[in-house]
């Protein structure tokens, strides 16, 4: 799965017929467990209806194609989630053993760091 933001919509007036009434959505990743590469963008089936500056979490693969009701589905990603608010454990992202990556200067709105052993801080990202 994915954290990324909502920043743009494919439009398409041919496409597979799995696809048909599915709205796409370009994604920008800034959270991810361990990538096998960088990318600036995934284009994803949004069922949940973000809109463009949101927060969203993607998956990737097999339960992305469950969306079309079918596993034969041409889909690599789908908008599972819009976020409201995201809290991670500022500890976490800074061991090395840890393989989440957070893109450099990405400051999503939704996310709180917090410390361990104390309540979440207001400081964001």
């Amino acid at each position: 799965m994915i954290l990324g933001r909502m920043i743009g919509t494919v439009w398409a007036t041919r496409k597979n017929p799995n696809l048909a009434r599915l709205k796409l959505a370009i994604v920008r990743p800034y959270f991810w467990y361990n990538p096998s590469h960088d990318v600036e963008h995934i284009v994803a089936v949004d069922q949940v209806g973000a809109d463009l500056g949101q927060d969203v979490v993607v998956c990737l693969g097999q339960p992305g194609r469950w969306v079309a009701g079918t596993s034969a589905a041409p889909i690599e990603a789908s908008v599972m989630a819009i976020v409201d608010r995201t809290e991670i454990a500022e500890e976490s992202v800074q061991d090395e053993q840890v393989p989440f990556v957070i893109r450099d200067g990405f400051k999503p709105e939704t996310l709180v760091w917090t410390h361990r052993g104390s309540q979440a801080e207001d400081r964001k990202a």
